[in-house]
């Protein structure tokens, strides 16, 4: 990231990085609270928080891990400020079905999803970012260990327990048996 004094440069890696992660950040986002609109106000005060920031980036770790550093942040103010209110709307974040699908398989998609972000909700907010960094959004040990500032090793336990915290909520979901079976690959055994 160049200095401030560079100007243009800056607005040039600004609108790069939220090019290359706008996506990310929405769905971290969307897989923490419910409500379209929060997603939207959450993600565009990261972003906000990026440009101001950009000049204290360091180059230490990937922009995606500070990026998405920073949107775990903001999610867990936008709780804090929301502790006293309803913390759940009715409102969904739903992503745009392919018109491939017929509305049966949709629905049954959709349902799925339902429930593995009705389980991801029931975890604790560490054990819930563990999982939508490593499982979802496919970040290595060491990326999603930057994030949260723990060793490998934690992370590792972290995402164990996290899984088999699920696996008792989800039992045989089929999304589930998949993120159990990528995180085998990855070393992560749930038994």
């Amino acid at each position: 990231m160049r200095g401030r004094g560079e100007g243009s440069m800056v607005e040039h890696d600004f609108d790069e990085w939220y090019r290359l992660y706008h996506r990310d950040v929405f769905a971290f986002v969307g897989y923490q609270v419910r409500s379209r609109q929060d997603v939207e106000d959450i993600a565009q005060e990261v972003f906000v928080r990026v440009l101001v920031g950009a000049d204290r980036f360091q180059g230490l770790a990937a922009p995606k891990t500070w990026i998405l550093a920073i949107a775990r942040r903001a999610v867990a103010d936008w709780y804090r400020k929301k502790r006293f209110k309803n913390l759940f709307s009715l409102n969904e974040v739903q992503d745009v079905a392919s018109d491939e699908l017929s509305l049966y398989e949709r629905a049954e998609i959709s349902a799925k999803e339902e429930a593995l972000r009705e389980a991801l909700l029931k975890l604790k907010k560490d054990d819930r970012d563990v999982v939508v960094l490593r499982m979802i959004h496919e970040f290595s040990t060491e990326e999603t260990a930057s994030i949260f500032g723990w060793t490998s090793a934690k992370t590792r336990t972290k995402l164990h327990r996290a899984l088999k915290k699920l696996q008792e909520m989800l039992g045989d979901d089929p999304l589930f048996d998949q993120m159990a079976r990528k995180a085998a690959e990855e070393g992560v055994s749930l038994r």
